[in-house]
């Protein structure tokens, strides 16, 4: 009987300096530069790493505030489009995914800001779009407060009809540039845009012709109804933040619903997860990685004092780890916290589980995390792959090590398994990358 081959996993990396959520001390470790995060040499290396080991795409997340309670890496980051406008002349066919807001930029400066990095990278662009979260950014931008969630949604719609209409202004044969005939343009190959919206009023045409690629790669990480419906419309591929395979497969089904309900015509989105890796030798169990892993971020203890404060008495002591879990916890829980720790809680009260093993639970639920051996690691991605509950993965990078552990250790064990593509060395654009078609513009 012949077994298809698997389709390969797609890999982003997701390159967070210092450390972000879900490993926010990586800036302590002392093989790292201590300012990772806006050092250009971290990148660099990185960068190249993983770009020599087959990686699909380097990934920068961004938000336009600082918060001083925040991550290291919130605290002090690259504007993306120059840390990628960077990287684009230090590699060789990585993609380059950057994130930009539809709620404090104008659609032609960013449409033209997003083909030049297409150009400059040789068709390797990719737009990560998002609405912008929180009055703290609107508050950079002349807003006392941010607009409120259907609004930004409908700004976000029309923002990338604008983008995508200003992307197209040339047909691909507008610019002869013949030079036996001295002609340079066919102006009857250019079109201006004379776009008149709700948001945005926007003639055109761009002053930058479509790239090799023809326009950059969409991603969008929407988890609301807005959001999915967005991501249904617009993305190439959509970056999911679910722990479990159930969820991710429900996620799927919900936006192939929201496609289904507007009536687009187009490939679903490749659906890829958020991802934080610890990779041990083979000697070590994925319980005991999954400590080590959870004792070095503290992540434990970031969470414990949440639920502490939410279910209002102590969990300090050890033997508060082994206490039951209370009536009176989970209405506090449920009054403080609401839905999110009040339904575990009760569950692990059922089940007659102590308020420690409850946490390790809670944390689960909170962020996705392979510990272990790559062989172990391999076999859960590929588990989560064959179910359908992903496309592949964009693994969250803070340190040096963690990209090294990445490019020598796992992505061995995923080509052996046949999960992950030999290596070409050809520039390819992010589009072949990611077998995604030619972009096609529905007026």
């Amino acid at each position: 009987m012949h077994h298809a081959s698997p389709s390969p996993i797609i890999l982003g990396a997701m390159l967070t300096g210092s450390g972000a959520p879900d490993d926010e001390r990586a800036w302590l470790d002392d093989q790292e530069p201590v300012d990772a995060s806006i050092n250009p040499e971290w990148y660099s290396k990185i960068a190249q790493q993983l770009d020599g080991a087959g990686v699909s795409f380097l990934f920068i997340a961004d938000a336009v505030f600082a918060d001083p309670d925040g991550p290291p890496h919130y605290l002090s980051r690259f504007e993306p489009l120059s840390l990628l406008s960077f990287l684009a002349a230090q590699t060789r066919r990585i993609g380059l995914v950057g994130t930009f807001s539809t709620s404090y930029n104008e659609p032609y400066n960013l449409a033209r800001q997003l083909m030049s990095l297409d150009h400059l990278s040789r068709g390797r662009c990719g737009w990560n779009l998002v609405t912008s979260l929180g009055d703290r950014a609107a508050r950079n931008f002349g807003l006392d407060s941010q607009r409120d969630h259907r609004t930004r949604y409908a700004r976000a719609e029309e923002f990338v009809s604008v983008v995508r209409g200003l992307w197209h202004s040339y047909a691909p044969d507008a610019l002869p540039r013949d030079r036996r005939s001295g002609r340079y343009i066919d102006k009857e190959k250019i079109t201006a845009l004379n776009h008149h919206g709700d948001f945005f009023t926007v003639a055109g045409p761009l002053n930058i012709e479509p790239s090799c690629q023809r326009e950059p790669v969409i991603f969008q990480a929407g988890q609301s109804t807005h959001g999915q419906q967005l991501a249904a419309r617009s993305a190439d591929v959509v970056f999911g933040m679910q722990t479990d395979i159930d969820a991710a497969l429900a996620y799927r089904a919900s936006l192939a619903h929201y496609q289904q309900q507007a009536g687009v015509e187009r490939r679903a989105p490749l659906l890829l997860m958020k991802l934080i890796l610890h990779i041990t030798s083979d000697d070590v169990s994925p319980e005991q990685a999954f400590t080590d892993y959870a004792t070095q971020h503290r992540v434990l203890d970031e969470l414990r004092d949440r639920v502490a404060r939410a279910i209002q008495r102590s969990l300090a002591a050890p033997e508060a780890d082994l206490s039951p879990i209370s009536d009176a916890d989970i209405a506090n829980a449920h009054a403080n916290e609401g839905t999110w720790l009040y339904e575990p809680l009760r569950a692990c009260q059922q089940r007659s589980v102590s308020m420690g093993e409850a946490l390790h639970q809670l944390f689960r639920l909170k962020a996705l995390v392979f510990a272990g051996s790559a062989s172990h690691i391999a076999e859960q991605m590929h588990a989560w792959q064959r179910s359908g509950a992903a496309d592949g993965f964009i693994i969250q990078i803070s340190s040096q090590r963690g990209a090294r552990d990445l490019a020598e250790r796992l992505l061995p064990e995923l080509r052996r398994r046949g999960l992950f593509p030999s290596f070409s060395d050809q520039p390819c654009t992010l589009r072949q990358t990611l077998a995604l078609a030619e972009p096609q513009l529905h007026h």
